[in-house]
């Protein structure tokens, strides 16, 4: 995880599979294609879950794309 994450490590292990070129829903789908059963799973949790996982994906995608430019910039 990158400094300052404060998001589960089960996104981490998804999301850090990910290119650091691709779109924030391109990586939240692949996120939801990850659990369990997919999309269903994903449908079942209630609204301000999903808002608090969507913004997890988001904040590790940004965090990895972030280490991509201190490393790489």
């Amino acid at each position: 995880m990158y400094a300052g994450a404060h998001y589960p490590a089960i996104v981490s292990q998804i999301v850090d599979r990910c290119h650091v070129g691709q779109s924030n829903r391109k990586v939240f789908r692949y996120f939801v294609s990850r659990l369990k059963h997919g999309y269903a799973t994903w449908r079942t949790l209630p609204r301000e879950q999903r808002r608090q996982w969507l913004g997890w994906v988001i904040q590790c995608h940004a965090d990895n794309r972030a280490l991509y430019h201190s490393v790489m910039g």
